[in-house]
C-alpha cells in the first residue's frame, strides 16, 4: 500500500510540475517576453496596437532565432538576412503602429539586447570577483 501511495504521490507530482511550466515556454521564451515588454513601453503603445504587435513580434523574433542559428558562421550572408527579414517585419508592423515606430523598434530592439549583453557581463564579472581568492572585504 505504502508503494502504491508513493508512486501515485511521485505521478501527480511529475504531472503538476509539467503542466506548472505552461505551453509558451520554448527556447528563449522569456527573453522574448521581456523584450516584447520593453519594445511596448518604449513605442507607447496602446492596448488595441500591443494586441495587434504581439503575434507579428512573436513570428519576428522566432524567425530571428533561426536566422542567427543558421547563419551563425557567415557573418556577411547573416547580416544580409537579418537585413531582409527586418524590411519584411517592418512592412508587418507599419500598419499596427505607423511609419515611424515601426522602424523605431529595430533601434530600441538593438538598445535592448545591448542593455542584456551589459548586465551578463556585470554579472559574469560579479561572479569572477566573488571565486578569486584572496580578495576578500
Amino acid at each position: 500500500m505504502k508503494r502504491f501511495i508513493y508512486i501515485c504521490t511521485m505521478i501527480l507530482g511529475l504531472a503538476f510540475s509539467a503542466s506548472a511550466q505552461g505551453g509558451d515556454r520554448g527556447p528563449g521564451a522569456r527573453m522574448r517576453q521581456r523584450m516584447q515588454e520593453y519594445l511596448q513601453t518604449r513605442l507607447s503603445l496602446s492596448s488595441a496596437e500591443a494586441e495587434r504587435f504581439t503575434p507579428v513580434f512573436i513570428n519576428y523574433f522566432n524567425e530571428l532565432r533561426q536566422v542567427n542559428q543558421q547563419y551563425r558562421g557567415d557573418r556577411l550572408v547573416l547580416q544580409q538576412k537579418i537585413v531582409d527579414l527586418r524590411l519584411r517585419y517592418r512592412e508587418q508592423f507599419r500598419p499596427i503602429m505607423g511609419e515611424k515606430r515601426s522602424n523605431d523598434i529595430f533601434v530600441y530592439e538593438h538598445d535592448f539586447v545591448d542593455q542584456v549583453k551589459k548586465i551578463r557581463e556585470e554579472r559574469l564579472q560579479n561572479r569572477a570577483d566573488r571565486e578569486r581568492p584572496g580578495k576578500r572585504f
